[in-house]
């Protein structure tokens, strides 16, 4: 490991311990509505700080998952498919809405956008994403870490 990976993680550790204080500070000292609104919000990144400081540059190793890398990544994989699917289905029904309200030329770039953004939900939903930002990769790295995890 490279000396920049090192402090890389190191800052990621000392954010991720912030983080997690101000959380305890928002459920134990906060209260009303807003404390549930910014602990939703900040857990997502409590969770992607500590993925990114232990287990992201493990994918194209022989080392075996370690149990905590296996209940994080199950977390991240569940949780990426119910959020993920779930805007999928309201995108595909939103132009399904606009395709038995409207027929117009716009309506129709409309739906067709919406479709697209439906598809590309669910594929992400399915295979998250890969290294590039094309989608040619997304199938190859997911079997490496369903290979990986299973």
């Amino acid at each position: 490991m490279e000396r920049w990976e090192i402090i890389e993680r190191y800052i990621l550790l000392a954010v991720g311990m912030v983080l997690l204080v101000l959380a305890g500070w928002l459920v134990f000292v906060r209260s009303g509505v807003e404390r549930f609104v910014f602990i939703s919000l900040l857990m997502p990144c409590v969770y992607w700080v500590f993925w990114q400081a232990l287990y992201e540059d493990k994918l194209g190793t022989d080392e075996p998952p370690s149990a905590g890398e296996r209940f994080m990544y199950a977390i991240w994989l569940w949780s990426r498919r119910l959020v993920l699917i779930g805007i999928s289905s309201l995108l595909a029904f939103a132009a399904v809405v606009v395709i038995q309200k409207g027929s117009s030329l716009r309506d129709y770039g409309v739906v067709a956008l919406l479709f697209f953004l439906s598809f590309m939900a669910g594929w992400v939903a399915v295979f998250g994403s890969g290294r590039q930002k094309s989608m040619s990769d997304d199938r190859v790295v997911h079997r490496e870490r369903r290979k990986r995890y299973e």
